[in-house]
């Protein structure tokens, strides 16, 4: 059953050809910078930028932010100082970026799509390639016209690790929402961007065609759930009841590995904003701190599940029982530990299970085994399992924090 609507922004929300918006967006901010940098040769600003961004599409490390990524390449290939930037940028965003509204238009369906999809109970989230700053991305929803939405969560440079067209990007953003991608639709315009890594994490998908054009032939397999312009997919959700209709999409194998890092990115995400003195609370006297359930998900991944998945690597159908119960609520010392550096090491004791995975051949995600509570199982299923314990306990921590004081 679908749960989350996640919308592409630019030519989807908003119409807006990216290719001549980044054009007089990258005229606007040489001409700002040039300002600042006398020296600065306009080739190599241009060049910084493609290959900035060109390292931020590609890198794949949770820990990093695209934010992170973006200026460590920019400031160095322009040969500017890194430290001033996040001042320039605040300056050039607030004086020059939004003459760039002038080569957008709003599109008539998407106020009352929103609208319609949060009376329906839908998390609905702004899912636009974040490589652009949030305060960009926000000026961009209120020329659309959704400035005030509540939306679950909205993309920037700012806030998440991995940009379209990697599954991972997708991975991540559903873990901040806390739903699985049975549960969630894409809807956008971009085929490479949209369509393909979407329906590759198992997401059923909606292609909003701005133009009469058919989808690319030798993307068959890709084929989107719905097609048409945004106004039909409104028609579609509102009228024809037709997101009920929407059958989740198999488990596949190249699944696994984007999931498993997506639900680290969003975890450092998530953890990176936690007061310090939010770690050790239990607003529930009955359930984990924050602390307690990160330092649970470390244990759990060396102990529990890449030891489980190791061993049906290793043995011929073998019988998994159920691991040790945790230490209840407030029943560990944990004061010396730090709760941020526990969500790191998490990450480092990921990669070693990924390392694991990684070089599988195919057959090996069949690999059988009998589970104490699941029955028959195998490989796939329990790597499946993995990601699902990871998000079950993220939403746990989400709530949980938004309960501390």
């Amino acid at each position: 059953m679908i749960k989350a609507v996640l919308l592409d922004l630019d030519q989807t929300l908003l119409e807006n050809p990216i290719d001549r918006f980044v054009k007089g967006y990258l005229k606007k901010l040489a001409a700002h910078l040039i300002v600042h940098f006398p020296n600065l040769d306009p080739l190599k600003l241009r060049e910084a930028m493609l290959v900035a961004s060109q390292q931020t599409i590609t890198n794949l490390d949770p820990t990093l932010t695209n934010r992170d990524v973006f200026f460590a390449a920019f400031s160095h290939i322009a040969g500017l100082d890194a430290a001033a930037m996040p001042a320039i940028m605040e300056r050039f965003i607030q004086e020059s970026y939004p003459t760039l509204q002038s080569l957008t238009r709003s599109v008539p369906a998407a106020l009352p799509l929103v609208n319609w999809l949060f009376e329906h109970g839908y998390a609905v989230a702004v899912a636009t390639n974040p490589l652009f700053l949030s305060e960009m991305v926000a000026f961009r929803l209120a020329w659309a016209g959704l400035a005030e939405q509540p939306f679950w969560f909205i993309s920037t440079m700012d806030n998440v690790h991995f940009t379209k067209p990697s599954p991972h990007y997708y991975e991540e953003i559903l873990t901040r929402i806390g739903v699985e991608p049975d549960e969630a639709l894409m809807v956008g315009d971009d085929w490479a961007n949209d369509i393909i890594p979407a329906h590759a994490a198992g997401l059923n998908t909606f292609w909003v065609q701005v133009e009469d054009v058919a989808p690319p032939e030798s993307e068959s397999s890709n084929t989107p759930d719905g097609q048409g312009t945004l106004a039909a997919f409104l028609h579609l959700v509102r009228d024809s009841q037709w997101l009920a209709t929407l059958e989740p999409r198999p488990l596949h194998a190249a699944q696994i590995g984007p999931r498993l890092v997506g639900n680290v990115a969003a975890l450092i995400g998530m953890a990176s904003e936690i007061p310090d003195h939010f770690w050790h609370q239990r607003p529930d006297p009955s359930e984990w701190s924050p602390l307690e359930i990160v330092v649970h998900l470390h244990d759990s991944e060396v102990k529990t599940q890449r030891a489980r998945l190791q061993r049906i690597l290793d043995e011929d159908n073998p019988f998994l029982e159920p691991p040790p119960p945790p230490p209840a609520p407030g029943k560990r010392a944990l004061g010396e530990v730090d709760g941020l550096e526990t969500v790191y090491a998490f990450a480092n004791e990921r990669s070693r299970t990924l390392e694991l995975l990684e070089a599988l051949p195919q057959e090996a995600w069949t690999r059988t085994a009998r589970h104490s509570v699941f029955g028959p199982t195998n490989l796939l299923e329990m790597a499946a399992f993995t990601a699902r314990h990871d998000r079950l306990h993220i939403n746990q921590l989400c709530q949980t924090v938004g309960k501390c004081e």
